[in-house]
Formats: structure tokens, sequence, C-alpha cells
């Protein structure tokens, strides 16, 4: 008996006073409850429904201490995980043990002027050949012109 429609339906009390039922399954356990109003019933009913279809579709109810803005974080976090076989943990310890910030900002222009003109000392020491400094002035004249977009 796993159905989850859930009936509202109105009767008599031992006292005569009429009220408001709503009766259905939810969790493989009988759900009853009176109301004094069909509203209140009614909104009981949605409740109910919503719980089931939450239940269904895999979803629950949490305590937590996050904020809404990091729960929908953390739910994409592990949307972009899935499929692969390590844990949220492995890849945050990961990052924790390896990333470093920045030392500097720095654009990719000026970048690679410093970098150019450092190969081009080298060449004039003689640790580098004319061709190597060439393609190195080459190769970063068109990461330029494509990070210029």
């Amino acid at each position: 008996m796993n159905q989850t429609e859930f009936a509202v339906s109105q009767f008599e009390n031992r006292n005569g006073i009429t009220s408001w039922r709503v009766a259905g399954w939810l969790h493989g356990v009988r759900i009853r409850k009176n109301f004094k109003t069909k509203e209140e019933a009614a909104a009981e009913k949605a409740v109910l429904e919503l719980s089931a279809l939450q239940a269904a579709a895999g979803l629950r109810a949490t305590a937590t201490s996050l904020s809404n803005e990091q729960i929908r974080e953390a739910e994409a976090v592990f949307g972009r995980l899935e499929g692969r076989t390590r844990s949220l943990g492995f890849y945050v310890d990961f990052a924790l043990t390896n990333y470093r910030a920045p030392g500097r900002d720095i654009s990719v222009a000026d970048a690679t002027k410093e970098y150019v003109a450092l190969r081009e000392a080298d060449f004039k020491q003689g640790n580098l050949s004319k061709r190597q400094c060439t393609s190195y002035r080459c190769e970063l004249r068109a990461l330029e012109i494509w990070f210029r977009r």
C-alpha cells in the first residue's frame, strides 16, 4: 500500500460537529488527520502530496546551518561531480593543499611583455638560441591576440 494519493472527506463527529479528514498513505504509513475546516484539510493534503512527490524524486527536508545560497552551490558542485569516482572531500582537500593565489594580478599583454624581455635577456647572454627566442615572441604574440577578443 504505497499509494500517495490523499483524499479530503467530510464527516460528522460523535458530538455532531462536521469535520474534514485527510486520509491516505505516505511512506507505507497510513495518515488520517481531522480538521475543523475544509481549507485546513486542503492545505494539509497539499503538504502531504508535496512530501510524497519529494520522496519519490529523492528529495528530503534536512535541517542544516547552510544558507540558501550555500545549499544551491553545494547542489551545483555535486552535479558537476556526477560520474566521477572521487568524493567532494577529495577535491576540496586537493584544492586546499595545492591552490596558491597569484602573487599579483597582471594582464596577459603585460605578462607576455615581461616574459619576452626575460627571454631576450637570456638570448643576449647566450643561454637561448635565436630560433627559440623568435618562437617565444611569435607564440606569445598569438596568445595576446587571442585574449584581446
